[in-house]
């Protein structure tokens, strides 16, 4: 289709997140964005574990979200339609296509009893999939369901991905993706194709599984019904997607060997391109969207969240309203290094460049002259270095970073950015807009035959600019994260110390 597409399009990305939807609307020969919105939704969190969303949610807030960011534009100029969505559900429907039960996201985490079963027994899902089992993935959701809610499996046709939903919705098709059906530790990533052993673990049956198709797959058109609730224009191509990890290292640009992604939210999840799907203690493995390969991925835990604790808690007197980016204002009134103070941000364990989940975190080196702003100034130090060590981690037996890509809300810090393109020999890019929504773009494009691949959609879509530190503060900040690795084998080594924890010995 290459050059049958008017030089006007339009290109709509729909990321369906965690709590609300994305849409973005981009202008496909400039790769500039031309609207965007965002409608959230709830969950359900009554009991403990529980993290549960109603389907018909996603498409209420969706199609309004679409509609909204149309409002001012041409609908008929838009060539295609690109999906993203949170991973690892378990989104059970029945033969008329109605919900058996509300979704179960990847925040569930009622399935413990079921992980340490699927992992005792033998390592077939790390051997097939690349991951090993944790409660975030599907597969010990489905065997959760199987053992408390068997009435609801046996009802169901087919368990589907969040975005397959919107997909649904849109064209009246069902099917998934590969980056989805890899997210479910039921695929084996090496043959590609669902593996029945793995859904025969879980006490169900391969029926359930939906057909996969490519992330730029054109899938189907929009259908009239899903054309009049979001004001896309009947007919127009609707691409397959993919799940918002592999969607965000598009949307970033990682897509080369040596480029990294970095999203700091609440946690940090750090991507790259990877050759093959090498599992680890804490490494994921995702499949790419738009071509062939993995991508493997390390977390540091709390990046956002530990920023937002110490606002709340140290920098205001726990005042009950923080403005966003408190730390960073209060943050430039102290020199890099913090004036010697060192944070370590593990308040729900360290990744790296120890692996802990046991180890919490620890502000060292407190003295009378130390404020506020000294407080903040190590606090974003803090974790821009345990990112710079989980990148390393990441890469660790894959070579060098040729290139460092940031995003998320964290990086709206310019102390964080400074500190972190410090700490990082390679270098470092910041992006201009969510990459999630804009790797569903690219899938588009590329489906609608705007782009050939997603090296030339990539090319369009970088809105990422250059991240530096001044040279007079880079000594600073080097010797502040040699503080950094020193203090965090300290506080581990205190952590296993049996005469402080209740060990033998």
């Amino acid at each position: 289709m290459t050059g049958a597409v008017p030089g006007n399009a339009l290109l709509v990305g729909i990321d369906l997140g965690t709590t609300g939807v994305k849409v973005v609307v981009v202008d496909a020969a400039t790769g500039a964005t031309a609207a965007r919105s965002y409608r959230d939704y709830p969950s359900d969190t009554g009991r403990p574990g529980r993290h549960e969303q109603d389907p018909a949610d996603w498409w209420r807030a969706t199609s309004g979200a679409v509609r909204e960011a149309l409002a001012d534009l041409d609908p008929g100029a838009v060539a295609g339609v690109g999906l993203s969505g949170h991973m690892h559900a378990v989104a059970l429907f029945d033969d008329r296509d109605r919900p058996v039960r509300p979704a179960m996201t990847w925040a569930d985490r009622r399935a413990v009893a079921e992980v340490r079963e699927l992992r005792d027994r033998d390592d077939l899902f790390g051997e097939l999939t690349g991951n090993p089992v944790v409660e975030a993935f599907s597969a010990p959701k489905l065997a959760w369901l199987v053992r408390h809610e068997p009435e609801a499996v046996r009802r169901a046709v087919r368990l589907v991905q969040p975005k397959d939903v919107l997909r649904h919705h849109l064209t009246g098709d069902w099917g998934t993706d590969p980056t989805d059906a890899a997210g479910t530790l039921l695929y084996d990533v090496g043959r590609r194709r669902w593996e029945p052993r793995l859904w025969a673990r879980c006490g169900a049956d391969e029926r359930l599984a939906p057909r996969v198709q490519g992330s730029a797959e054109i899938v189907g058109t929009v259908r009239p019904e899903a054309a009049e609730a979001t004001g896309l224009p009947a007919g127009t191509p609707v691409v397959a997607g993919g799940g918002d990890v592999s969607c965000a290292a598009l949307g970033a640009g990682a897509v080369a060997d040596g480029r990294v992604y970095v999203n700091v939210g609440t946690a940090a999840q750090i991507v790259t391109p990877v050759a093959e799907p090498r599992a680890g203690v804490d490494r994921f493995v995702f499949a790419r969207a738009g071509e062939e390969g993995f991508l493997g991925m390390v977390s540091s835990y709390a990046a956002g969240l530990a920023i937002r604790w110490a606002e709340r808690n140290l920098l205001t007197g726990a005042a009950p309203e923080v403005p966003d980016g408190t730390a960073d204002r209060l943050a430039r009134d102290s020199r890099p290094g913090a004036a010697g103070l060192t944070f370590l941000p593990y308040l729900l364990g360290a990744s790296a460049p120890i692996h802990d989940p046991a180890v919490r975190g620890a502000l060292l080196g407190v003295a009378p002259e130390h404020g506020p702003a000294d407080i903040a100034r190590a606090v974003l130090e803090g974790v821009a270095y345990a990112c710079a060590a989980a990148v390393e981690q990441l890469l660790d037996g894959a070579g060098a970073a040729t290139e460092i890509r940031v995003g998320g809300g964290v990086t709206r810090s310019e102390v964080w950015c400074e500190a972190f393109a410090a700490a990082c020999d390679a270098p470092v890019r910041r992006l201009g807009q969510d990459a999630s929504p804009r790797g569903a773009v690219a899938l588009a494009g590329i489906g609608a035959g705007i782009w050939p691949d997603v090296a030339a959609a990539c090319a369009v879509l970088d809105d990422s600019a250059p991240l530096t530190a001044p040279d007079e503060h880079r000594s600073a900040y080097r010797r502040a994260r040699h503080r950094y690795t020193a203090a965090s084998a300290a506080v581990a080594a205190l952590h296993r110390d049996p005469a402080l924890t209740g060990g033998a010995g």
